[in-house]
């Protein structure tokens, strides 16, 4: 059996390389370059989203957050979106005009519950609304 495997390993040589022939001269590899690491770009404020982590900000705000402002059995929004004070709605207007939104004076603070995926459901936040400036995600429910 060895000399059979032997005869083969010969053989195949023969065959691949040609009589007398020697393989092909190879080219030394090229270096490659150094890799970086990756890191997961983020949605900026204003983009749609599903979960904090996916933002910029660290806020995704959506429309159940806000019921009964936002109705989930009518619309179904969301938005990467940052905090305000209560009642700031200024403040929020300038952050969509800074994002160059559609309509940056109907941003609005409003309040929003169990925003963050670590908080409890009902501890209230007040949030940028930038869908009603024309950011984010919407869909309506049909």
């Amino acid at each position: 059996m060895r000399n059979f495997l032997a005869v083969t390993a010969s053989i195949l040589s023969l065959s691949l390389f040609g009589c007398g022939n020697a393989p092909a001269e190879q080219t030394p590899a090229e270096p490659t370059p150094e890799t970086t690491e990756q890191t997961q770009s983020l949605y900026p404020t204003g983009s749609g989203c599903q979960y904090d982590s996916e933002c910029g900000s660290g806020l995704c705000w959506q429309e159940a957050d806000s019921y009964p402002l936002y109705n989930p059995y009518w619309i179904r929004a969301s938005s990467c979106t940052e905090e305000c004070g209560e009642g700031d709605h200024q403040s929020c207007r300038d952050l969509a005009a800074s994002l160059n939104a559609p309509s940056p004076n109907t941003a609005r603070c409003i309040p929003a519950r169990g925003v963050y995926d670590d908080y409890p459901y009902d501890d209230i936040f007040y949030v940028c609304d930038m869908v009603a400036a024309g950011l984010g995600h919407v869909a309506w429910v049909e």
